[in-house]
């Protein structure tokens, strides 16, 4: 009977399907859904500056599977509508301009140790932010480890190719 019980056991464990698997699973669908989104996108020659498809590509070359992320929230004060991603423990938001001319007019209102206007004495993060600026790019990094936060950061930070002369 006791041999049963256990066999029974063993059964029903390995037909139930772990949640965490489910979910491992379904994140690296996410993941591949934007790697193949990012690698199916045409190259436009190199303008210097960044778009969602070039900063995409980015992450996604920097072995950082980014997936779409909604969970932190847009601050009206950077002017246009953050592109963000979450990658492993981390959060990614990063506003795209037009020129660095615009980005340079928006972030120099920005306190980069807060990632909040000047004025603003509070934050609204759960863990520091990390302020990065690249040509025309704000990025903010929320959360994850520091080895996670210092690859993404370099990952933008190198910049874009040339624009070709």
């Amino acid at each position: 009977m006791r041999r049963v019980y256990l066999l029974c056991l063993l059964l029903a464990g390995c037909t139930r399907e772990d949640p965490r698997q489910a979910q491992a699973a379904r994140d690296r669908g996410d993941v591949n859904a934007v790697a193949r989104a990012a690698r199916g996108a045409p190259q436009l020659a190199s303008t210097g500056r960044w778009g969602q498809s070039q900063l995409t590509q980015r992450l996604v070359d920097a072995g950082l599977a980014p997936r779409p992320d909604d969970s932190l929230p847009p601050h009206p004060d950077y002017k246009v509508k953050p592109v963000a991603y979450r990658l492993g423990g981390a959060h990614l938001l990063a506003w795209i301009y037009s020129d660095s001319m615009v980005r340079r007019a928006v972030s120099a209102t920005i306190d980069t140790l807060t990632a909040f206007p000047k004025a603003e004495a509070s934050a609204a993060w759960a863990a520091l932010p990390e302020f990065v600026v690249q040509n025309n790019l704000i990025a903010v990094i929320v959360g994850g480890s520091d080895r996670q936060r210092e690859r993404i950061r370099l990952a933008i930070e190198a910049g874009l190719a040339a624009p070709p002369r």
